[in-house]
């Protein structure tokens, strides 16, 4: 199986269309399928970005299979109930567009209010 193939596979078991998966990662549903047709080859960041959108490991990628393991579907079930992970896997597909310096002001700000809730 190639790499494209599993890609796909995995996001149809999801069930995921390729346009929720562009609102996901910022990847275009274009590219996508390119990807997922064996056209293009992408980088390990577009494949991380892939992966954390999914719920599943890089690994994944490449099992015999194509299919994510156990072990990451019971991990994506686990974060799918619990809203904190769904804010970070939100979060970790959304810093690749930001700068370095609104990152830094992000993670500023996310302190200054962590820090107030413990004052108060």
């Amino acid at each position: 199986m190639n790499l494209g193939e599993a890609i796909k596979n995995i996001r149809q078991a999801k069930g995921l269309s390729q346009g929720e998966m562009q609102k996901r990662t910022g990847i275009l549903r274009s590219y996508l399928s390119r990807v997922e047709n064996g056209h293009t080859i992408p980088s390990l960041a577009t494949l991380q970005r892939l992966a954390s959108a999914m719920g599943v490991t890089l690994a994944d990628f490449f099992s015999p299979d194509g299919k994510p393991s156990a072990e990451s579907l019971a991990v994506a079930a686990a974060q799918a109930n619990d809203p904190a992970s769904q804010h970070l896997a939100e979060l970790k597909t959304l810093l690749p567009q930001l700068t370095t310096q609104q990152r830094d002001q992000l993670l500023d700000m996310v302190k200054d209010m962590a820090a107030a809730l413990r004052r108060s």
